[in-house]
């Protein structure tokens, strides 16, 4: 099994990183905002709370001798009207007159900057820290008369309670944040889960997989993906392919077996017979001749598998060089009439006058024209005809080689270019071929770009058409 962290595992991590910033994001800005929301709420009570005090007390500052009862008349009134806030009166210049009993009395302070917003009539807050880390939020407070400041209010709030609530505010939002994201990880697990489970599953049965249960497929469930049935359809597909191929090697293996002990098993029987008594002369000729016709044949099988082989691997180099279709083709018609000549089968040929130019391999290209011709011949009763009909059509030839034969039964159509297959299921040797030279024919026609097909009716004949371009380039 391959180490590491299961993918499952990462994306459920990488989501839940992901998910969480997201959520801190966002929980920063709504603390953020509510944090903003309760200052505002803030200013406006002790802006609220100024106002009416501005209200309530106009008088004019008294004189020194009468100053302890003027402030404790602004003491009453801020009692009344502050509550638990810090509180001071300054005069227009800056200088304190009252101030109530309050544990952050010390940080209500006339600055420049208060003063100065304060005398331009504007309500002036602000944040301020002592050396304790306490902190207040003060307001500094026109008094007008007479269209001017007459007095300077100041009204301080400890933040702390305020604090200790944005705190709490901060963890409910965390603990809200956190069980969000574990919620929608544990979901995007379990989701994750059921995807990838049929992968899993899929990986096993490769695991498994051998000669024996090749032919097991891969059911995806019912609900899963387009791309999980892909996956599966690949894979049920491939083993569809290998099992094939298996098939075919073991039929091919089968074949080469008989092929060659076919032979062998005639050479070594009239071997035997041979060294049995005394023998002729004549009688000793013959056993060669007969042992040099089967390795004759064997030769000839071992060559077009050697062909294939090769043809397979991409190790046979086509020589493509112009090649005149017309002579070729009037070269096949009189070898072909000689060969037909003992069984009084006439060949034809038929096709265009002017001169066609083909780019192949001219030895390919004869061999498989050959072989259609050879075999139209040798499967025509006495009398009959083979004829070669070739066209050209814009930048393609097409030979067609027809015959006036047995014909072939529509269910050999389908097998009739497979390696080894032959019609004549008796074996009998004296019908030659080895059931290579379809199989070859049609690997060198597709070699040049081509195609082959074959049309038959039983009793009437059979036709074999081949498509080639004239100006086809392999790639090499």
């Amino acid at each position: 099994m391959p180490t590491g962290t299961k993918l499952r595992n990462r994306l459920t991590l990488w989501s839940f990183v992901l998910l969480s910033m997201l959520l801190g994001v966002g929980g920063f800005f709504c603390y953020n905002a509510h944090q903003q929301e309760q200052l505002r709420n803030l200013d406006r009570q002790l802006l609220f709370i100024a106002r009416n005090f501005a209200c309530s007390y106009r008088e004019v500052a008294p004189l020194e001798s009468v100053q302890s009862e003027f402030c404790s008349d602004f003491n009453r009134l801020a009692i009344h009207q502050a509550g638990a806030q810090a509180i001071a009166l300054y005069s227009a210049e800056g200088k304190i007159l009252c101030s109530n009993r309050h544990p952050v009395s010390h940080l209500l302070q006339l600055d420049e900057n208060a003063q100065k917003n304060s005398s331009t009539g504007k309500a002036y807050f602000e944040t301020l820290n002592d050396i304790d880390e306490q902190k207040i939020r003060r307001l500094t407070f026109p008094v007008i008369q007479q269209d001017q400041a007459f007095y300077h209010l100041q009204l301080g709030h400890p933040l702390d309670q305020l604090e200790a609530e944005l705190a709490g505010y901060g963890l409910i939002l965390t603990a809200i944040g956190l069980s969000f994201a574990c919620l929608l990880t544990l979901a995007q697990w379990l989701f994750l889960g059921s995807l990838f489970s049929p992968i899993q599953r899929l990986s096993i049965q490769m695991d498994e997989t051998s000669e024996e249960n090749l032919r097991q497929r891969f059911r995806p469930p019912f609900l899963a993906g387009a791309e999980i049935q892909q996956l599966a359809a690949s894979y049920n597909g491939f083993t569809e392919r290998i099992t094939s191929i298996l098939k075919r090697s073991r039929q091919f293996a089968t074949d080469v077996t008989h092929e060659l002990r076919t032979p062998l098993t005639i050479m070594r029987g009239e071997t035997e017979l041979a060294l049995r008594g005394d023998k002729t002369a004549e009688e000793l000729k013959q056993v060669l001749n007969s042992n040099l016709e089967e390795l004759s044949r064997m030769g000839h099988l071992v060559d077009d598998l050697l062909l294939l082989s090769k043809s397979e691997l991409g190790e046979i180099p086509l020589k493509m060089e112009a090649l005149n279709l017309n002579g070729l083709l009037e070269e096949l018609h009189f070898h072909g009439t000689i060969i037909a000549e003992p069984k009084q089968i006439t060949v034809n040929l038929k096709g265009p006058e002017k001169q066609v130019s083909l780019f192949a391999d001219a030895n390919r290209i004869r061999q498989v024209f050959l072989n259609l011709l050879t075999n139209g011949i040798k499967y025509t009763p006495e009398g009959g005809s083979v004829t070669i009909d070739w066209t050209v059509q814009e930048e393609t030839a097409r030979i067609i080689f027809q015959d006036t034969g047995i014909g072939i039964d529509s269910e050999h159509q389908q097998h009739i270019f497979d390696r080894f297959y032959r019609i004549n299921k008796t074996g009998n040797r004296n019908d030659g071929g080895s059931g290579l030279g379809l199989a070859i024919a049609k690997w060198l026609v597709e070699a040049h770009g081509g195609s082959i097909m074959v049309c038959s009716v039983p009793g009437e004949g059979s036709s074999f058409a081949i498509t080639l371009p004239l100006t086809h380039k392999p790639d090499k």
